[in-house]
């Protein structure tokens, strides 16, 4: 258990984001990214849906004509305590004040200030100090109860996006009362309902609590949340309240069902008084980017009734360990998506996805109600793809350079071996051994069938007891050319360089994994991955031609392979319709049966099977039956394979012109030469790939398989 654990610790993946949501987690506590979850906020508010107009409140506002009509500001005390007496006689719930009354202000100040001390339905306004302005009283002889602070929270970048319900009584300030106008108004609405506290001290509303912003709340990072501050649920950024004039309810002018049972908030909107805010949504506002300070106001009303009475959704947030698994999960899921998509295209693509996915999750929470940080777990996602891509270029780079020393001691032992072979062919030669079914080799694979026999040794389909369902397998015996020990010891070597460049190889989805090799009675054992399909021998048959377009495909298919193979500098020595298979599941080619172990074999046993210097006759290229294969060998054996696709012919059928050393075909000796593209239909232009492919001389073909890739592409394009 602790070596499973240990591993999973170990892996890339894990340990990247382990270390990325660390750092970001970190980064995150500093504050950081705040700015920008704010702006983000702000985004979601703007373009999730409209709640529209709250039926239960009205604003009655002091507008530039009212300023202009009345000739006063402030209003004197006589146009409000008539105002006052217009909206009561048609029974309002409450009625707020949003304009200090704490100088007098003739006529009718004291006429006023007695209609405040004796309605209990009119809430009046003062103000706590801050660090800039001192306290601003309420109107004189008024009660605690009669008052509701206007105090507003600003974030740093001047937005109000908090709401203030709640401040500590301090005995040295004029403004006595605990509750925010909003608070007090909503309370009247709701009549009976009184507040208290739970045991973890949240304010309770009859069976509603208002869940208090704390200091690191959503994308919120170290603010003062002195006092009980909520986030603040905006209706709407023009429509969440009707709206009528002073001068409207004066002279009468005014609909009273707009009046009755309703919350009433009296203030100005006249930008001259500037009694205004930016709220999340002065970005888009060309005309009037600030909100007006007594609607602002009943945004705050509206949303405590809607959360009492309409269950309306309140805003949440993950705790701080949440908060850290979130970040965590988007990083580990970009990271597990970087290591299971390597190709470039495909990851760009599948991260992107990912992104849109993430911020839609985001956006989807947000419109219910939940505030999650979006800047540390985006973060999270593309550093974790972007350290496995650097990890995965590295340790590419690591194994191209691990295996291209491999391919060296490859060749010198295979050079060892073969001037071994020339010297004493027949030294000690081994008795084959034949397997039959139910057989075990290794004390662990059991064989189910013979699946194919040569020179070069023998293939077994079996079943690997040790694994769960014993999956199937391939098992490859190979035969050593002699039996003494100094030759045995050798290949040893060479078998063991082998599998390790096999098991690097087997990577590629598109090569069969290596799952063990063994030695067992001086014979050498692959065990590798049981592709499920047919070999293409099936599809390219004689007389079978395959479309332009088919062979097109075809070609491109095994190149993606040879670039990831020929990349780590290692020849396949043996590309032959026989050895790709097209696998069941994808429809995708999988090479198998590279070549190099095959130099523990004879020549004898090369001859035996028309195979000469490891390759198969039609397929290899003369640089390669000189026993000097290069990188592009293999793609000569791939463009014969196009040939031969295109043609119907086999590729042992077709020669070299001695006169042009162009591939030709000879039904018969006494008849003439045939260009093998007078076989075929295709394209100039594909003919032309195939004949550089297929080019007599190494140094005139193409150099590279991404080479050809791209000229194939242009074909595609034309």
């Amino acid at each position: 258990m602790l070596t499973k654990l240990k591993k999973l610790v170990t892996q890339p993946v894990f340990l990247s984001s382990a270390i990325a949501t660390a750092l970001l987690f970190g980064i995150q506590r500093l504050g950081i990214f705040q700015p920008v979850e704010l702006k983000l906020y702000d985004q979601m508010t703007q373009i999730r849906s409209d709640s529209g107009k709250d039926s239960r409140i009205l604003v009655v506002t002091v507008t530039e004509k009212d300023l202009q009509k009345l000739q006063q500001w402030p209003l004197s005390g006589e146009v409000l305590d008539r105002l006052f007496t217009k909206l009561e006689q048609y029974q309002p719930r409450a009625i707020g004040l949003d304009i200090f009354r704490d100088l007098r202000v003739e006529p009718g100040h004291d006429k006023l200030l007695k209609h405040l001390q004796q309605s209990d339905q009119i809430i009046s306004v003062c103000k706590h100090s801050d660090a800039i302005n001192p306290a601003t009283p309420p109107p004189a002889g008024t009660q605690p109860d009669q008052v509701g602070f206007s105090d507003v929270v600003v974030d740093p970048d001047d937005i109000v996006r908090r709401s203030l319900l709640l401040v500590p009584p301090d005995s040295t300030s004029p403004c006595k009362t605990p509750y925010s106008l909003g608070l007090q108004l909503a309370l009247k609405y709701l009549g009976n309902i009184q507040p208290k506290f739970t045991s973890q001290g949240e304010l309770q509303l009859n069976k509603t609590v208002l869940k208090r912003l704390h200091s690191n709340s959503g994308g919120y990072q170290g603010i003062d949340a002195h006092g009980y501050q909520i986030l603040l649920n905006y209706r709407s950024a023009n429509n969440a309240v009707q709206q009528v004039s002073v001068s409207d309810v004066l002279s009468n002018h005014i609909d009273p069902n707009l009046l009755k049972d309703r919350v009433i908030l009296i203030g100005t909107t006249a930008p001259s008084i500037r009694d205004n805010f930016n709220t999340p949504y002065s970005s888009t506002q060309q005309d009037n980017p600030r909100m007006p300070g007594v609607v602002l106001q009943s945004q705050m009303v509206s949303q405590i009734l809607s959360t009492v009475l309409n269950q309306q959704p309140q805003f949440w947030f993950l705790p701080e360990w949440g908060g850290a698994l979130w970040i965590w999960f988007w990083t580990l899921g970009g990271g597990i998506l970087a290591w299971r998509v390597q190709h470039p295209l495909r990851l760009g693509l599948a991260g992107g996805l990912t992104l849109l996915a993430l911020l839609g999750i985001n956006f989807f929470l947000f419109i219910h109600a939940g505030w999650i940080p979006v800047v540390p777990p985006t973060l999270g996602l593309v550093l974790a793809i972007v350290s496995i891509v650097a990890y995965n270029a590295f340790n590419t780079k690591q194994e191209q350079q691990k295996i291209a020393h491999q391919v060296q001691e490859q060749e010198k032992t295979i050079a060892l071996l073969q001037a071994m072979l020339k010297e004493a062919p027949s030294v000690g030669l081994p008795e084959t051994a034949l397997y039959q079914e139910n057989d075990i080799l290794n004390r662990r694979y059991k064989i189910v069938q013979p699946l194919g026999a040569g020179g070069f040794g023998k293939t077994y389909v079996a079943e690997d007891t040790q694994r769960p369902g014993n999956p199937p397998c391939v098992v490859k015996q190979l035969l050593p050319a002699r039996q003494d020990s100094q030759f045995l010891e050798i290949a040893r070597r060479l078998f063991k360089t082998e599998a390790e460049i096999l098991e690097l190889l087997g990577k590629h989805e598109q090569i069969p994994q290596l799952l063990a090799y063994f030695e067992e009675n001086h014979q050498f054992y692959l065990v590798q991955e049981f592709i499920q399909g047919h070999c293409l021998t099936e599809e390219i048959k004689y007389g079978t031609r395959l479309s332009e377009a088919q062979v097109i495909e075809l070609l491109q298919d095994v190149l993606q392979v040879l670039v990831f193979v020929h990349s780590h500098l290692v020849i396949h020595r043996d590309i032959k319709p026989g050895n790709l298979i097209r696998r069941e599941r994808d429809q995708h080619l999988v090479l198998i049966d590279f070549g190099a172990v095959k130099q523990i074999q004879s020549q004898q046993q090369y001859e035996e099977n028309q195979s000469i210097a490891i390759g198969t006759a039609g397929y290899s290229p003369p640089e390669q039956l000189m026993g000097q294969p290069k990188l592009n060998s293999d793609i000569y054996a791939l463009g014969m394979i196009g040939i031969q696709a295109l043609t119907g012919v086999s590729a042992r059928k077709f020669h070299r012109d001695p006169n042009t050393g162009k591939l030709v075909f000879q039904l018969k000796p006494d008849t003439d030469r045939l260009l093998w593209s007078q076989l075929a239909e295709t394209s100039e232009n594909l003919a032309a790939i195939l004949n550089r492919m297929v080019a007599y001389d190494f140094a005139q073909r193409y150099q590279s398989a991404q080479e050809v890739l791209q000229s194939l592409k242009h074909l595609s394009q034309e």
